[in-house]
């Protein structure tokens, strides 16, 4: 189906504007790429002519007090939130919930579900874990809710698939690239100048990283290596650090989103060891950036890099096989360079004006249904 018309002719204007809720984890820290991707979609679909988006925390900022406690802020948080979705629902017409695996299942998405069914409003449940299989295995609760929404979206056709086996029907929708933060680089020499640009979880492999960071220190002692972001695993990351006795590691922490594409423009190769992931939004911010990719095969991973063409791959916690993918890439400028400008030309199929249309094919669809069965209750 080809996407629908955004010529004037066909566009909802003023209070027909089809109105979308967006319910998503607190946007304040852009912390992961579920909070990146709904505040861009949010930015991205100010001002549209067609869609007006609004926004829902699923995850309501308490007092730092209770905040530290986890089982008294989810007993505090839980009918605050119940009571925002019901205030803020009844004004919409689609509930576009962003959705994790597990407790935040249960916790975040299943109420939202809940409150927009109560109140007769399309759901859409854009599901976003790399931890889905073992989730739908376990959660027969989360295999009837996604069974029954209105539309399961997934950012890969990993998710797709994944799903397919226990059968739900979803559709991929990429993430978005935010180029305004990103300009390409030819990396012409390369340096052995290395990012790492996920949160410090033990989902995503930091030790692995480290662990190849020595092998290639080894032949380039002049390597440098920054890991953005923060987490519950960096007291043992920069233990391992310290074991490790490396040299030129940089940890700044949670980089504000206006200032990342500064690190992504001082590193010539990224580096990223996930034991677990789907659609990383740190590699396609690479592809924007001109930084060749060296990961592991986790996940959806293969579905966006393909080995040789637009990144290399190895096998997951597998940090030699890792590191001989970076120093590949040194030793071999003519690869690097070719591995950089496929992957910048498959990054525009994250842009916006790419994305736009596949969103706004799905709401409208969806729009359309909720007018019919106004219609027919007249």
């Amino acid at each position: 189906m080809s996407p629908p018309s955004n010529s004037p002719s066909s566009a909802r204007t003023g209070p027909d504007r089809l109105h979308v809720i967006i319910v998503a984890p607190r946007l304040e820290h852009l912390v992961g790429g579920q909070e990146v991707q709904a505040q861009l979609l949010l930015r991205l679909w100010r001002d549209d002519p067609i869609v007006q988006a609004s926004y829902q925390a699923t995850n309501l900022a308490l007092p730092a007090l209770i905040e530290r406690i986890p089982w008294l802020r989810t007993v505090v948080r839980f009918p605050l939130y119940l009571a925002r979705l019901l205030q803020n629902l009844p004004d919409t017409d689609i509930v576009h919930i962003f959705s994790a695996s597990y407790s935040s299942f249960v916790i975040a998405t299943l109420p939202a579900v809940c409150v927009a069914r109560l109140l007769s409003k399309r759901v859409i449940i854009n599901y976003r874990s790399g931890l889905a299989r073992s989730h739908m295995d376990q959660s027969a609760i989360a295999r009837h809710i996604l069974r029954r929404a209105d539309r399961v979206l997934v950012p890969s056709a990993y998710l797709v698939d994944v799903f397919r086996e226990f059968g739900i029907t979803a559709q991929a929708i990429p993430n978005v690239i935010d180029f305004s933060l990103f300009s390409y680089r030819d990396r012409n020499p390369l340096r052995p100048v290395l990012l790492c640009s996920r949160n410090l979880e033990a989902c995503y492999g930091i030790d692995t990283v480290l662990q190849a960071f020595r092998e290639i220190q080894n032949l380039y002692p002049e390597a440098r290596l920054s890991l953005l972001g923060e987490g519950s695993d960096e007291a043992r990351i920069r233990r391992l650090i310290a074991q490790l006795n490396l040299r030129g590691v940089e940890m700044p922490g949670r980089v504000p989103r206006e200032k990342i594409g500064y690190y992504y423009n001082d590193a010539d190769i990224l580096i990223n060891a996930s034991r677990v992931d789907n659609m990383p939004v740190s590699i396609l911010e690479a592809f924007a950036s001109g930084l060749p990719v060296v990961t592991t095969n986790a996940g959806g991973i293969p579905h966006i890099v393909q080995h040789e063409e637009t990144g290399l791959l190895s096998d997951v916690d597998d940090a030699s096989g890792l590191a001989a993918g970076v120093i590949r890439l040194l030793q071999d400028p003519p690869l690097s360079r070719r591995l950089a400008e496929n992957a910048r030309r498959q990054s525009d199929a994250y842009r916006w004006d790419h994305i736009r249309p596949l969103w706004l094919q799905v709401y409208q669809q969806l729009g359309e249904h909720s007018e019919a069965s106004l219609d027919l209750g007249r």
